[in-house]
């Protein structure tokens, strides 16, 4: 009898194997879906992402909600007010490139001068700076909408004139659009409030009038994945 139930037992065994690896039946962990790429307003193949220990600013990689965290900023237009309507604010989309905006943007009188958010040391004072005739300009940006991104020059062309300031610790600003530039020169030391330049619409003049700033932590830049009320908290929180 004992042999009989042997033999049973070892066809019952079997039977189970078979069926745990017949197709559909698998009791291993589902395969993780493969991750879309990520979100990048330039190329999509630059995920180059801002240090993750570092004691500015962290972001794991871009649309995942964790913006950089800067404080004690100057706002560089006197009298101007971080602004909270959403086109003005990092994230809003910029369909005509098929992009998004990375920046603040402070409308102003054209000539208002722009100060310097922070010390630091210029590393960019686009003197020479040239706009695009229009036939270009709809080129370039028919090219981006052709792509799905802007890529890279088109959106450093789309800036217009630029001053870029390196405060340390992977943190820069850039003030785009701007009319004019200040004798500036790069590698020379500014101090917070020093005027680097006047408010202009160089680069995308449908733009009207405005400063539009970008805080940048390595790649990455201020309010990155963020929206609504909690973006305009992390934006106000980084001015003074």
């Amino acid at each position: 009898m004992r042999p009989v139930l042997a033999v049973l037992l070892v066809v019952t065994l079997a039977a189970i194997a078979v069926a745990a690896t017949a197709p559909g039946t698998s009791s291993r962990a589902p395969t993780r879906p493969t991750n879309a790429a990520p979100r990048a307003t330039a190329d999509p193949a630059n995920t180059a992402r801002v240090e993750l220990d570092h004691a500015i600013g962290s972001s794991p990689g871009q649309g995942r909600g964790i913006s950089p965290v800067v404080r004690g900023l100057l706002i560089p237009i006197d009298g101007a007010e971080i602004p909270s309507e959403p086109e003005l604010l990092p994230n809003s989309p910029r369909e005509y490139r098929a992009g998004w905006h990375e920046g603040i943007d402070f409308p102003a009188d054209r000539g208002t001068p722009v100060r310097a958010g922070a010390a630091g040391t210029v590393i960019r004072v686009d003197r020479d700076f040239a706009d695009w005739d229009q036939s270009a300009l709809d080129v370039a940006l028919r090219a981006a909408v052709d792509l799905g991104y802007t890529p890279d020059p088109t959106l450093d062309r789309i800036r217009g004139r630029q001053v870029w300031i390196d405060h340390g610790r992977h943190v820069v600003t850039r003030y785009a659009h701007l009319d004019a530039v200040a004798d500036l020169q790069v590698g020379q030391v500014v101090t917070r409030g020093q005027i680097i330049g006047a408010v202009g619409s160089s680069g995308f003049k449908e733009g009207g009038p405005h400063l539009h700033l970008e805080v940048r932590v390595g790649d990455d830049y201020l309010g990155d994945g963020l929206e609504g009320d909690e973006l305009v908290r992390v934006i106000t929180r980084s001015f003074d």
